[in-house]
């Protein structure tokens, strides 16, 4: 019962595991189809944001580009004209604040650029800079960047011949970097004098140079873009649906100051965020959306599929225990149904065997008294027929008490440590006459274990064997046994090999049947028990018995022992 445990435990076990890989593979399978379809979604979304940014970006860098290019095509150009050209780019392109033409003024030219603008109607210009809330003329430095024409004009007046200088470190930065890479430069996020109100705007600056011409003293002067950040990305995206979408620009230094969008804390740790780059002139910045509505995933989480999946798990493993626990109830009642039916049973043949002994005694003695007084009153026929109840009653006595023997094997005797030589060594004592009677020889390979046995059935055992081994014989053929042991498959095996007649394949079997007989008993006594004894023996030693063997070519019983190795 013991096994048939341990077992269910396993099937259990095994089931459960089964269901819990199942539920794992099916788990993941759904969370990894959903990760690919939110992927999918908000990929699309992302790149459909960034890709409108980047074409916003990009025509407003063209604008300036274009600017360059009309400057060079005419080799300059007037106020009237600039105004011309760039209010045609900033009545298109509504994130422009304003378009401006930023000449390079030298200290030795300022006086006569601030007069000459001055006879332009413009009485009282002057290259200004900001001290606290007020314009003053720029103290005196090696070189001016002050904005002069300027599109639209109206709301951006206060900027025209603004030059902060040093003062305003961004726009300063900017203008270095476009002379020094002779290309496109974007400042940092600054405030721009245009606007009282607190506001984010960049600057980005194109340079202009004399005609084949390159270097930090043949620059003319830079076409500026003003670019307040909301106006470009609220520009950018107004063809794009942002409902439970936001998005979040971030400049790429080591503070991370947010440029568009409220403060997010979710932006690196929300699931549905996705985050790249933008890249305006040679400046860059980090892009991020979260996306707070519903992606059209399946109403049913893969975690919800993997309790369910985990539940039925353990609703199968609990039937299938309870299924493999009252089976094994079920066996274990017949299992002692049967032992108590066997117990009966050999309950039964030992007091029939009993009782049978007294009346078969009494008709063997009277057949005696009947053929010690009346023999010589019978004629042959009778004295033969007188023989035969002799025979007769002497071998069914001889089947009683063998019978006897066979119901009582392994009653009113303990399980002790036996050592096997000593039995082998009385055995060979109690058949010694029939032994030296047959002249046969007995061999022990090597020395027997000490094993958890009952002792006198042990005995009876190895006698059984070695007698059989000594009764069938060919005529006149001497037998010679060999006998030996080894640990093999966590149980002691012995080996029984003699040289006899053998037994046909068919009937390898059917020698263990008690009363079952190969031969008859005029050519070999017996009465059919002696091996039906041997496999009960090894029965109740909760091991098993076999044979190997050829007809003429002798035979090996195998039989194992299992009581608890030492």
């Amino acid at each position: 019962m013991k096994n048939v445990t341990t077992k269910i435990y396993i099937i259990c076990t095994v089931v459960l595991l089964t269901g819990v890989i199942i539920s794992l593979v099916t788990y993941f399978g759904f969370e990894s189809a959903n990760n690919i379809k939110r992927d999918k979604i908000l990929s699309g979304s992302f790149n459909n944001i960034q890709d409108q940014i980047e074409r916003e970006i990009e025509r407003n860098l063209n604008s300036l580009y274009a600017l360059r290019a009309n400057y060079m095509s005419h080799g300059g150009f007037s106020r009237n004209e600039f105004q011309s050209y760039a209010s045609y780019y900033t009545s298109k392109i509504k994130s422009i604040q304003a378009l401006e033409w930023v000449p390079v003024i030298k200290q030795h030219q300022r006086d006569s650029f601030e007069l000459a603008t001055r006879k332009e109607g413009f009485e009282n210009f002057q290259i200004t800079t900001k001290v606290g809330d007020s314009l003053v003329r720029a103290e005196t430095r090696a070189v001016y960047y002050p904005v002069y024409f300027i599109a639209p004009l109206e709301g951006n007046e206060s900027a025209f011949g603004y030059d902060p200088g040093p003062a305003i470190e961004v726009r300063q930065a900017a203008i270095d970097r476009a002379i020094e890479t002779q290309r496109a430069a974007t400042s940092n996020v600054m405030s721009t004098i245009q606007r009282a109100e607190p506001h984010k705007a960049i600057l980005v600056f194109v340079p202009i140079f004399k005609e084949g011409k390159k270097g930090a003293e043949n620059v003319i002067g830079l076409i500026e873009g003003v670019y307040l950040m909301n106006r470009l990305i609220e520009s950018a995206l107004q063809e794009i649906d942002l409902n439970d979408t936001e998005v979040i620009i971030k400049s790429k230094d080591a503070e991370g100051e947010l440029l568009f969008g409220e403060p997010n804390t979710q932006a690196l740790t929300n699931s549905n965020s996705r985050s790249g780059e933008l890249t305006m002139a040679d400046s860059s910045w980090d892009l991020q959306m979260i996306y707070y509505g519903d992606l059209g995933l399946p109403i049913i989480k893969p975690i919800w599929i993997l309790i369910v999946a985990l539940a039925i798990t353990f609703m199968i493993v609990k039937i299938v225990f309870d299924v493999l626990t009252d089976n094994r109830r079920t066996l274990q009642k017949h299992v002692k149904s049967l032992e108590q039916k066997n117990q009966d049973l050999e309950r039964y043949a030992y007091v029939a065997s009993h009782d049978l002994q007294e009346p078969l005694h009494s008709m063997q003695s009277l057949v005696n008294l009947l053929d010690l007084e009346y023999k010589d009153k019978f004629d042959e026929k009778g004295q033969q027929y007188m023989q035969y109840i002799l025979a007769s009653s002497n071998r069914m006595s001889s089947l009683i008490t063998n019978l006897l023997k066979h119901s009582r094997i392994g009653f009113d005797e303990a399980i002790e440590l036996v050592d096997c030589n000593v039995v082998l060594e009385r055995v060979i004592q109690d058949l010694d006459q029939t032994i030296k009677k047959a002249n046969a020889q007995i061999r022990i390979k090597k020395s027997l274990p000490t094993i958890k046995a009952y002792p006198s059935a042990l005995h009876q055992l190895f006698q059984n064997l070695i007698s059989n081994a000594i009764k069938f014989q060919s005529r006149d053929n001497q037998p010679e046994i060999e006998i030996s042991s080894e640990f093999k498959n966590n149980q002691w095996q012995f080996m029984f090999k003699d040289n006899g007649i053998g037994i046909p394949k068919a009937s390898q079997k059917q020698i263990f049947v008690i009363f079952k007989r190969l031969h008859n008993s005029s050519v070999f006594a017996g009465t059919g028990v002696g091996l039906a004894n041997c496999k009960k023996i090894v029965d109740i030693h909760n091991g098993e018995i076999w044979v190997e063997s050829e007809q003429n070519k002798g035979s090996t019983f195998f039989f194992t022992m299992n009581l608890n190795k030492l």
